[in-house]
């Protein structure tokens, strides 16, 4: 059984504007491997969890095969992997990924990412082909509701403070708050010292005399 990638393209554009998360994979937060692979997991489809297993897994293609549903692997500067990012390309020279938090699941050219662009790859059990209907009004249904919801927001601030905490539950996050203030009091007494010595002063007062009465 195959699916048109015009079919994976059209619903893909369907979550344009979802948030993007760091190891997400949901419409909740996900990243760009991450959305790739729950869209194609809505058709029966597969696909391994990171950018370069999917460059693995996926059938590669030249430029001139490219068609919509297709898979845009680029290597950007700081990606870790390579490929690094991944997209699906929706055609007309768009390719729709999940960025980063700022931009979220939205659209760009295949001349944005130029030189970036690492290669082509047709994922298993798609064909070329299909028509592609782009939601009306510049964004998906869903991503509709998330722009005005604030819950990305919410999402995004909730997993910050979850991850602080557990830093916080961790012993060797004690031994750093510890070494931290150990380093502040040391740098204040250095600074107390060269300033009592600059004014003649001992560095610890001597206590007063208190007169005991006979």
């Amino acid at each position: 059984m195959t699916t048109a990638g015009g079919t994976i393209a059209a619903f893909a554009l369907t979550f344009k504007g979802a948030p993007y998360v760091y190891g997400g994979t949901t419409p909740s937060g996900w990243d760009c491997s991450g959305f790739v692979q729950y869209v194609l997991k809505h058709f029966g489809i597969a696909a391994p969890r990171t950018s370069e297993q999917q460059w693995a897994w996926s059938q590669h293609i030249s430029a001139s095969q490219l068609a919509p549903g297709d898979l845009v692997f680029a290597q950007f500067p700081g990606d870790n992997a390579s490929p690094g990012h991944v997209g699906i390309y929706v055609g007309n020279g768009q390719v729709l990924s999940a960025e980063d938090p700022a931009q979220g699941t939205g659209l760009d050219t295949l001349s944005d990412w130029g030189s970036a662009i690492v290669g082509y790859g047709r994922p298993q059990g798609a064909t070329a082909g299909g028509n592609v209907s782009p939601p009306s009004g510049g964004g998906g249904v869903i991503g509709d509701i998330w722009a005005g919801s604030g819950i990305p927001q919410f999402i995004n601030d909730a997993d910050t403070f979850v991850k602080a905490l557990m830093w916080l539950a961790q012993p060797s996050s004690w031994v750093r708050i510890g070494a931290f203030i150990g380093g502040v009091a040391l740098l204040l007494f250095a600074i107390h010292a060269l300033i009592a010595t600059a004014n003649g002063e001992p560095l610890v007062s001597s206590p007063s005399v208190i007169p005991v009465p006979v």
